[in-house]
């Protein structure tokens, strides 16, 4: 993997042939599962409806959109050594919670990390955190025509995945903030 830093950039972790463009289908489920068994070809996860039934499950406990028009999927497995990303676009949009239709998804961003590297994701998602504060960045990589250029994107921002983690580098990001005296069902809100 590329270094650069202290970490590994993100684009290390996905090459533009891991990329599905403007996918016209508009069911999570199935877009999920065609994006594992790329994945699964690409870069030999295993079985790949184990990672996804573990990717579903996942979903099940909580929803994994981030922001306007973003949702960061993921799953830790067993059989894999590194983290694996796969990403998916859509210009008209992926019904990814059938309770909220009208919340459609134009980027997917599949995280796949090992079971023996609980922090990995979280390392993901705090690269990620600058680009999912901008409401345009969902439209703007579903514009893109190509892989190749959907890679660029990421490419160009510069992401690094740092080696060690700290609360406030996934923090820096939230907006919301308590007060000495707020009960965290008021901060919750």
């Amino acid at each position: 993997m590329a270094e650069k830093s202290n970490g590994i950039r993100f684009t290390s972790l996905f090459r533009p042939t891991e990329v599905i463009c403007r996918t016209e289908q508009t069911d999570r489920d199935v877009i999920l599962l065609n994006l594992l068994r790329l994945l699964g070809y690409q870069r030999r996860l295993g079985d790949v409806d184990e990672a996804y039934r573990a990717v579903l499950n996942r979903e099940k406990e909580m929803s994994t959109v981030v922001a306007p028009g973003i949702a960061m999927p993921h799953a830790r497995l067993d059989t894999i050594e590194n983290m694996v990303v796969g990403i998916v676009t859509s210009q008209n949009g992926i019904i990814y919670d059938k309770n909220r239709p009208d919340k459609l998804i134009k980027l997917i961003i599949l995280t796949l990390v090992p079971k023996n590297a609980p922090g990995a994701y979280l390392q993901a998602i705090s690269s990620l955190a600058k680009i999912c504060q901008d409401p345009a960045t969902a439209d703007i990589v579903a514009s893109l025509p190509i892989q190749e250029k959907v890679w660029s994107f990421f490419e160009q921002r510069e992401m690094v995945i740092c080696d060690h983690l700290k609360a406030s580098d996934i923090l820096k990001s939230v907006k919301a903030q308590l007060q000495e005296h707020d009960t965290l069902e008021k901060g919750h809100q």
